[in-house]
């Protein structure tokens, strides 16, 4: 029996032992090296410009950085591994840095440096291996120089919360200036699933503050993440003065119109009370608009703008009296979005008044003087109430009123009687009466024609009132005087009084004889129109010593003299000294000269002799025909 073992059992065996150590290697390697939180890791910022340990708390561009790490070992026999340490910014990942880590010892120091750091966010991540373990920091690194900081808080402060859709939001924040020069910052906003949005620029001065925003509206409801960051094109923006945040956006906020009352009276006119429900949230403003429609033209009565807040609010219209056959209310939201824009039309009916005055007159016929009663109904058959107002019979001859009665407000379809009281019954065979209605702007009435009781035996009475026709007929009288003597006052001013051919004052008959002897009045000549001065008294032929016509004129009598005055004004002449010798001029043809200026003037020869007067300067002259 062969007791050895063969070659090829042998090999199977060995590397079984070998696959057996090698895992109990690998689980040993794992177990055994852990790193230590990240937060314990000691880092130790080296100034960029000094090349020692710098005295800020933040890490800033151009600096170095020096990580101690520690890691644990827990099996001191299993031999050496490897760790490997990356820096991501931006999504971009440096090249690995890798080193030993000996087994040997209990705990491994690992020492790792690097820079100058770059601006921004660095995550850096050191890890083991074999076992694939890792731990990572989160390094932020400022600008270098750091100009922009935060003035209070790192937090965008969001103006218009709660925030519905379609509302307005406005993220700020305060921002310092701590470098040298002015610089010019905005706030930039990417809400999520659109555009980043930069606001206003605002330029800040070394050693101020001043608040930068940035304005959107959101158009849809949720949870909405929104990235901020201060901008300026200087850089120098510390890391702090950027973040996200998340917006709560609710649905939109409804408002309901209810049309509570719509009345239109004769005493109130149009009037409407309306109801609005704002859903909860923030307080809106609203506006409303009411207008009529009035034969299909549509016109506006009153506009407004009111702030409501959540809740039910009512509002009171007064209208008046306006031709309309439409109310339309519309509600629309003000710089906000509405779940709906709300419009209401109501068909009116205007009031109407048909007024009815009815009466059986009296049953029997009235005896003049006695106390007769006359009954009367008043009836409403329009749409709306009527006014107060009042009820009179009148006498129609004189439209003299014989009784009133005030009347109250009579509802549609209803009525109201009652009767009139006359005291003493007029003194005529027919009395006409008038029952006048009046009320709401409207006037209705009835004529009774009512006949006076007459005895057969007594004297004939006249068809109408005695005492009203005398009443009449002394009222007229006194009216015509009056007109005429408002007449002659008008049409006579005191500067006229005695120039009037009513009351002139006349001269004595005598004298006026005695002033006719020998005042003269002026009558053209019929042939040349020379102007003669002709004694009143004369009568008979008169020689025109201009061109020796003969006519006849009559003597004017002393009665005539008024007449005569007022026809025609007279110019009187009194010859006090003898005449002047007349002048005259002689030529062979029609052409002669003035003797006075030498002016050529034409006087025909078969003319002469005649008088003539030169134009020129007006003088008289005999014009006579020459000797050859």
């Amino acid at each position: 029996m062969n007791t050895g073992v063969r070659p090829r059992n042998l090999v199977v065996i060995t590397a079984s032992v070998v696959f057996v150590t090698l895992i109990s290697l690998n689980v040993s390697a794992q177990d055994r090296f852990s790193i230590e939180n990240s937060e314990d890791w000691d880092n130790t910022i080296i100034d960029g410009s000094t090349s020692l340990p710098s005295e800020n708390s933040s890490a800033f561009a151009g600096d170095r950085i020096q990580l101690s790490i520690e890691v644990s070992n827990s099996d001191t026999t299993a031999g050496h591994d490897e760790w490997w340490f990356v820096m991501e910014l931006d999504g971009q990942t440096t090249p690995e840095l890798t080193g030993f880590l000996e087994g040997s010892d209990s705990t491994v120091i690992v020492n790792i440096s690097f820079g100058p750091l770059p601006e921004g966010v660095l995550n850096l991540i050191f890890g083991i291996d074999s076992s694939g373990q890792s731990e990572s920091l989160t390094l932020p690194v400022e600008p270098n120089p750091l100009n922009l900081t935060a003035a209070s808080s790192s937090e965008i402060a969001l103006i218009g919360e709660p925030a519905h859709v379609g509302d307005s939001l406005t993220a700020s924040i305060l921002v310092h200036n701590q470098g040298q020069n002015p610089e010019t910052v905005s706030l930039v906003i990417s809400p999520e699933g659109s555009d980043p949005i930069q606001g206003q620029a605002i330029l800040i001065n070394p050693g101020s503050s001043r608040e930068v925003s940035a304005s959107f509206t959101p158009s849809s409801s949720g949870s909405i993440r929104l990235d901020w960051k201060v901008h300026s094109s200087n850089g120098g923006v510390a890391r702090e003065l950027n973040g996200t945040t998340t917006i709560e956006v609710l649905e939109p906020q409804s408002i309901q119109l209810v049309v509570d009352s719509l009345e239109w009276n004769l005493e109130d006119g149009l009037s409407s009370e309306i109801s609005l429900y704002l859903s909860d949230g923030r307080s809106r403003e609203i506006e409303i608009e009411v207008a009529i429609i009035d034969q299909t033209i549509e016109s506006n009565l009153q506009f407004s703008i009111i702030t409501m807040n959540p809740g039910r609010r009512q509002l009171n219209f007064d209208l008046g009296n306006p031709s309309a056959d439409a109310l339309i209310i519309r509600v629309n939201s003000v710089t906000w979005i509405a779940e709906e824009e709300i419009e209401i039309q109501t068909t009116l009916t205007p009031p109407m008044l048909v007024l009815v005055v009815t009466s059986d007159g009296v049953s029997t016929a009235p005896e003049v003087g006695e106390s007769v009663n006359i009954p009367f109904s008043l009836i409403n058959n329009g749409n709306t109430p009527t006014l107060a107002g009042e009820v009179r019979v009148v006498r129609n001859s004189d439209n003299m009123i014989l009784d009133t009665i005030p009347t109250f407000s009579i509802n549609p379809s209803e009525s109201f009687s009652d009767e009139f009281t006359i005291e003493q019954w007029p003194n005529s065979k027919v009395v006409d009466v008038n029952i006048i209605w009046v009320t709401s702007g409207h006037t209705e009435s009835l004529l009774l024609e009512i006949e006076t009781f007459s005895d057969n035996n007594a004297e004939a009475e006249l068809p109408f009132d005695l005492v009203a026709a005398i009443y009449g007929t002394v009222t007229g009288l006194v009216l015509v005087m009056f007109i005429l003597v408002l007449y002659r006052t008008v049409s006579e001013s005191v500067e006229d009084t005695g120039k009037s051919r009513f009351n002139r004052l006349r001269e004595a008959r005598g004298e006026r004889k005695k002033s006719a002897s020998i005042e003269k009045r002026e009558i053209p000549c019929p042939e040349c129109d020379q102007r003669l001065h002709i004694p009143n008294s004369h009568a008979g032929a008169v020689k025109c010593p201009a061109c020796t016509a003969r006519f006849m004129v009559e003597s004017i009598d002393s009665e005539d003299e008024d007449k005569i005055s007022e026809e025609e004004p007279i110019e009187i002449q009194t010859n006090s000294s003898p005449p002047p010798q007349e002048v005259s001029a002689r030529s062979m043809d029609d052409l002669l000269s003035c003797p006075s200026c030498d002016q050529t003037l034409k006087i025909p020869i078969n003319r002469r002799p005649v008088k003539a007067r030169c134009p020129a300067c007006r003088s008289e002259f005999l014009a006579e025909v020459g000797e050859p």
